[in-house]
């Protein structure tokens, strides 16, 4: 999966992201290095935009952003509700994984240069 988003980002398609909002959220002007499957260091980003919601709350916009599957919304939501409920330490009601805090965060590539 992490080479398959490390090609998104590397050819413009993704510039944004979500995870749960657990710890330290990153902030506007952070840089941070994307490695692939194996952990190498292969992209630098900066984070441009955060925003702390519900996952349900999720925009048309993000969901295009995030350049996965077919970049709608419904996609982005299915998918994310099954990654957080097999990633969950217990069983999740359809519910409780829509409320889950997550951080939407929006990015810049750095390096290496664009395509």
């Amino acid at each position: 999966m992490a080479d398959e988003l490390l090609s998104l980002v590397l050819d413009g398609r993704k510039r944004a992201t979500a995870g749960l909002a657990e710890g330290e959220i990153p902030a506007v002007g952070e840089h941070w290095i994307m490695t692939d499957g194996e952990g190498r260091e292969r992209a630098v980003l900066r984070t441009r935009e955060i925003r702390v919601g519900r996952l349900d709350s999720v925009d048309d916009a993000f969901a295009w952003d995030e350049g996965e599957g077919d970049r709608s919304r419904d996609y982005w939501l299915r998918e994310h509700r099954a990654f957080f409920r097999r990633t969950a330490d217990r069983a999740l009601t359809e519910q409780e994984v829509d409320a889950l805090q997550v951080v939407f965060e929006r990015f810049d590539l750095v390096w290496p240069p664009e395509r």
